[in-house]
């Protein structure tokens, strides 16, 4: 048996201002690794992070709304920061020939896109920052490989009773330079989470199937992911096509455009979808999502990079330059920054001012 350790200590400092007050949010966080293998069959990984919080560590839901939906009401919903330890990720897999099997808190992560995957159907990233690292999911799940690009998957999410536990399939393939994937899925959400406030109904069924296509074509990189969903009496399509270039100084060019048939074209928005959007189960409110980065690295030590996002229906945006500073193999630093565009109550223009300082040491 063979086993590694390795994980990082990350410092991060964060401040903001929305018009009247500033705001600050300071955290440590640890994170150790440890993976093992037995032979060539067997192996497991587990990741455990501690965090801890200081600053304005108690959340008020007004004070993250647009102005016209804010209520006193309101005033004694805080959500309250606690220093937390939890398992990132927490698996092991068996390889019987000719199948994978993986059980326990793994990454379900699919698709093409770089910000907007209409297939991730259970820890969809942050647009401020998709390359972030994300959380597992509890499940167990079922590999059959054809080749190094090619494979069937099938994953079962526990989640209450079996009706109401995800259940997903996936295929993929590498066809003419372009790799396919197809997938089907049943699995629960909340109404609530797609706009009906504060309730808190029972989950209900939700079918969705679609797929994703990535390649090069003209020599542009390029992608397209959509998916159709059907829950209750709503049925929407999620579309993704995204495309990227690097110029021979070496800039990399990147554009993406979304369409959320959840969403609606403008403002004024439903109260309960900007709830769904700051608990992160919304990935925007508006149907149409234009996302363009530009980055370039200067030297071993130097990368900047700028991207901004914008609402193409209420004409809001934000935009978001970023540094990273390299100070050796094994530590970074990043200053990420948000300027808030547009009017009050639009989906980017309602956001603060602000941005972070954030130090990582890798062992």
């Amino acid at each position: 048996m063979t086993a590694r350790f390795n994980g990082y200590w990350e410092h991060q400092l964060s401040a903001g201002y929305n018009g009247n007050d500033w705001t600050q949010l300071d955290y440590d966080r640890f994170r150790a690794d440890l993976a093992a293998r037995a032979g060539r069959s067997t192996q497991a990984s587990i990741a455990v992070i501690y965090q801890l919080y200081r600053g304005n560590t108690s959340i008020s839901l007004n004070d993250r709304l647009p102005e016209a939906y804010q209520n006193p009401l309101l005033d004694s919903l805080v959500i309250d920061l606690e220093d937390r330890h939890f398992v990132n990720h927490a698996y092991i897999t068996i390889k019987p020939r000719p199948f994978e099997i993986t059980a326990g808190k793994q990454y379900l992560t699919w698709g093409a896109a770089w910000v907007f995957n209409p297939t991730e159907l259970f820890r969809p990233k942050n647009s401020f920052e998709p390359t972030y690292e994300r959380e597992g999911v509890g499940a167990l799940s079922l590999r059959l490989p054809f080749g190094p690009l090619s494979d069937m998957t099938a994953a079962y999410v526990p989640d209450g009773g079996f009706e109401t536990s995800g259940k997903v399939f996936r295929a993929r393939h590498h066809i003419r330079g372009f790799d396919v994937s197809a997938i089907a899925a049943q699995i629960h959400e909340r109404p609530a989470s797609i706009g009906s406030g504060l309730t808190d109904p029972v989950p209900e069924r939700r079918y969705t199937v679609g797929g994703d296509i990535t390649g090069e074509l003209f020599g542009l990189g390029v992608w397209f992911e959509g998916t159709w969903s059907d829950r209750g009496d709503q049925n929407w399509v999620e579309l993704s096509v995204g495309t990227n270039y690097s110029l021979h100084d070496g800039t990399l060019l990147l554009l993406e455009g979304y369409y959320n048939g959840r969403g609606q074209w403008n403002d004024p928005y439903p109260v309960g979808a900007w709830f769904a959007r700051l608990s992160g189960d919304g990935l925007t409110l508006g149907k149409g999502t234009l996302y363009g980065s530009a980055s370039r690295r200067f030297s071993d030590l130097w990368t900047l990079a700028a991207s901004s996002i914008v609402n193409v229906g209420d004409g809001s945006a934000a935009v978001i330059p970023a540094v990273t500073y390299a100070f050796a193999e094994n530590v970074d630093l990043v200053m990420n920054l948000v300027f808030p565009l547009g009017e009050d109550g639009s989906e980017y223009g309602s956001g603060s001012y602000g941005g972070f300082v954030r130090g990582r040491v890798y062992f």
